[in-house]
């Protein structure tokens, strides 16, 4: 009887020891970690194939997708993620951004972020009735849309800014008040479905140069630059897939796009310019106007 008690304790002992060296295992595994929150913008799917592929598995890094691009700061403040992909102008909006640098650039927006709507610019400009603008405040669509009063000329006093996600804008019903929506795709394609025409881009507006890239926290970068470029390395690669196999990628992505069609998808993709590999010193030079730190950019 005691010989079964005491292997009945030396068993507890081991699953024990078993337990607290699978907790120690997967606990370090996961603060090992690096998590980034993102959402299905075009210049962003990269990184959607990547993962549907499989190819992030034995990285670090793993993507929380995100509609609001304010949750970005939201998570990030909190802990929550250790990096982010977004415009320069998202970074100028983080209460700590001198900590956050990119590491790489993605790409350049050149007509996927767009400001819509139902009336023409010099409707809303003659307009009697107040405008309301739905938008995503805390994100670059703020900035975006004041660099389009400034370079159009309109009185601020008749817009009527309403904090709206895109998912949420895309399925409301809008009547014949005058209406300006601030949206990027994939989101731009479905309101261009509902009738709402575009009026400026970030291809039309001549003081409004939009970037995205991969902005990580300072220290996270520290000793893990090799990790880093790896990451840069499965983008070029989920690229290359892109451009040999557009349906393929599209098929492997398209569970993230919100109902887009191929035939939008593509249209979209001519609306960016991707820029991962050699970034342009003009570039460098205008994010470092804007007080954007690029001594951390992957060579």
């Amino acid at each position: 009887m005691k010989k079964v008690r005491v292997l009945g304790f030396v068993l507890v002992l081991l699953m024990s020891a078993a337990a607290i060296i699978y907790f120690y295992v997967n606990r370090s595994t996961e603060s090992s970690k690096i998590q980034i929150s993102t959402n299905p913008w075009v210049g962003f799917t990269p990184f959607i194939y990547a993962q549907e592929k499989g190819w992030l598995e034995n990285t670090p890094f793993r993507f929380i997708w995100l509609v609001d691009l304010s949750d970005n700061a939201r998570l990030y403040e909190r802990g929550f993620t250790q990096g982010f992909t977004a415009t320069q102008y998202e970074l100028l909006h983080f209460k700590h951004a001198n900590t956050i640098k990119p590491v790489f650039l993605i790409d350049r927006s050149f007509g996927a972020d767009a400001i819509v709507s139902n009336h023409s610019i010099e409707e809303i400009r003659f307009s009697k009735e107040s405008v309301d603008v739905y938008i995503e405040q805390g994100s670059l669509q703020d900035d975006f849309f004041e660099a389009f009063i400034s370079e159009y000329g309109l009185d601020s006093s008749k817009f009527r800014k309403m904090d709206a996600s895109q998912k949420s804008i895309t399925t409301t019903e809008f009547g014949k008040k005058p209406i300006i929506i601030i949206s990027y795709e994939p989101y731009l394609s479905e309101l261009i479905k509902k009738g709402f025409k575009p009026i400026a881009s970030t291809r039309s507006m001549e003081n409004f140069f939009v970037v995205d890239a991969l902005f990580v926290n300072e220290q996270v970068v520290l000793g893990r630059a090799k990790e880093f470029a790896h990451l840069r390395e499965l983008f070029a690669l989920s690229v290359e897939h892109f451009n040999s196999n557009p349906r393929e990628y599209y098929e492997t992505i398209k569970g993230y796009l919100e109902g887009q069609s191929y035939e939008e998808f593509m249209s979209s993709t001519k609306q960016i310019k991707w820029m991962y590999a050699k970034v342009p010193k003009e570039i460098i030079t205008h994010l470092n106007t804007q007080h954007v730190k690029t001594d951390r950019l992957l060579p």
